[in-house]
This record gives C-alpha cells, structure tokens and sequence, in this order.
C-alpha cells in the first residue's frame, strides 16, 4: 500500500491545484456578472422635500416617495453578446399626497463586470412621457464594479449629461456588511434654460421668460466590494430655477435615502453573493491550490523515498 502512497497523493494535489485554477479562472468570470434577466424595485425616502407644484404654480414642502424599477431586456443582451446587459429602469416619484410628480425611463446597456456604459441596443433616456432622446452615456451605470477597488470612479450623471468623479472616502459598514463608501459632489451647474411664466420667477410682465436649469447635489454611497452592488445611498440635490444668475423658484430640493426596508434587504442578498463570490474568487482556489500544492509536493518525497528503498 505504501507504494501507491506517493503517487496517490501527487494525483490528488494535480487534481485540487486544477480545480483550484478553475475556480479563479474559469468558474469566477461566469459568476461575477450582472444577470442578464435583472428584475428588482428599489425604494427611496425623502422627508420635508421642497418642490414647486406645477398646478398651481407655489413651493410645496412634502414628504416624497420614489420607487425605481430594474428590468433586463433579456433578448436585447442575447443579441449584442460581448458580456453587454441592457436593463430599462422606470423611476416614479410621489409626494405624500400620493400624486406622481415625476416619472422617468432610461434603457441603458452596460458591461457585465466591470458596470462601465456601453453605447448600444437603442439607449434612451425619457424624462418627459413620449419624448424618448437618444443618449450617449460613459462611465458607471446602475452599481459600482465587481471587485470594487478603494480608489475613484466615474459615475454617470443623467441630470448632467456627464460622468462625474465618485471619490473613495473609507471603508465603512451597513449593519454588520463591510463596504466602501464613495461621496460625490457636482456644485451649482447650469443644466439648461427654459421658458417659464414671469410670475414664476419673480419678473414683471404676463408674458414668459427664459430661465436657467440650475443643478447641484452631494451624494453618498456604500458599495459592497465583492459584488460592487449599492447596499445604501443619499442623494441631497437641488434643482433651481434662475435669472440673472440669481435664483428666483426651487423646483426641487430633496435628501432621498433608501428605505430601511430596501436597506434590509439589500444587505441579505449581497451578504450571501459577496459570501458566494468570496469563496469561488479568493478562497476556494487559495485553500485548493496550497493543498495542492502540499500533496504533491508529498506525493513526490513519498515516491522518491520509495524508489531508493526499492532499488536498496
């Protein structure tokens, strides 16, 4: 028996240092991808907002609700290959009265691993019901990368029409998940002009008024590293309308977070993933090919020995 002692256990090290190579190298690329068939709704708060009510025409402060859909466009992605996802996201906004103030749709594609935009499969973005624009997007789009690094990202910006800098602040946590927290800032930007009446802005006369789109907001995210998913975010924006370079009306002044709920869930389900990624990733085919590594390395003392008491 213990002449197949070596040879057994150098057969059984190949065997977990190859298995340990597949892991990291083949079964890892196929893992940390988005799913092509993305279904998920995420929910947001924001209490005491201000904005202005375009019916009657004066500020409101109200408390808001935001529910964002994420569907995959399954077909869309099969079509275009080359490790692209194409996901459609609605986004409905409601004050606490319960009428939508705002709805918007924006088909993006984007690739799998790495989150960066990629420009194709008919990407719009719909601000306005029925006016659907074409748009060219760079950047990171819908979460962070697989394998998030500590390190700056550029983050696309819809209100914009740029990717801003997302800057690493620290390592941080949400309710026992370790994550990275990024904090990005865009100051008072002019995003447009538009006609609005003069009243509105504080002007004399009936008529309308060109007036600039003002924009600015400071936003905070956690970002679980190994699945690069947004556990938690704050959005603190707001949007103003000026003339003059001054600021006359509010349209919208708001700190959306994510709600508890959402929160709770999000840490379940990327605790368990970023626990799957870790062991098929960085684990799994460390553990496999150090033990790999030592049976063969067994193995082959075990058979040398053997060879030189044989020939003894």
């Amino acid at each position: 028996m213990r002449r197949f002692l070596g040879p057994l256990l150098f057969g059984l090290g190949a065997f977990l240092l190859v298995g340990g190579l597949l892991l990291k190298f083949y079964a890892y690329p196929r893992v940390a991808v988005a799913p092509i068939d993305q279904n998920s709704v995420t929910k947001l708060q924001a209490t005491g907002a201000e904005i202005f009510d375009t019916t009657t025409l004066k500020p409101l402060t109200t408390d808001l609700s935001v529910q964002s859909r994420t569907v995959g466009d399954v077909k869309a992605s099969q079509d275009r290959g080359d490790n692209v996802r194409v996901w459609v996201n609605t986004t409905s906004i409601r004050s606490d009265d319960g009428q939508v103030r705002s709805r918007s749709t924006e088909r993006t594609a984007f690739d799998a691993t790495t989150a960066e935009a990629v420009n194709c499969c008919g990407a719009f973005d719909e601000s306005t019901e029925g006016d659907r624009q074409p748009v060219k997007r760079d950047g990171l789009v819908f979460k962070w990368p697989f394998n998030t690094e500590k390190k700056d990202y550029k983050i696309w910006d819809g209100t914009l029409g740029s990717a801003v800098t997302a800057k690493f602040v620290k390592e941080s946590s949400v309710k026992g998940l370790a994550t990275y927290q990024y904090k990005l800032e865009v100051p008072r930007t002019k995003v447009g002009t538009r006609e609005v009446p003069a009243s509105v802005v504080g002007e004399p006369g009936t008529g309308n008024v060109q007036a600039d789109s003002m924009y600015s907001t400071s936003n905070t995210y956690e970002i679980e590293p190994y699945t690069g998913a947004i556990v938690t975010q704050s959005l603190a924006a707001t949007n103003t309308l000026a003339v003059g370079g001054q600021d006359r009306v509010t349209t919208t002044k708001a700190d959306l977070q994510y709600t508890p709920a959402t929160v709770d869930k999000n840490v379940s389900d990327f605790k368990s993933k970023a626990n799957l990624l870790k062991l098929v990733g960085s684990i799994g085919p460390i553990v496999t090919i150090v033990l790999g590594l030592i049976l063969m390395g067994l193995g082959f003392f075990l058979g040398r020995r053997e060879g030189k008491h044989a020939a003894a």
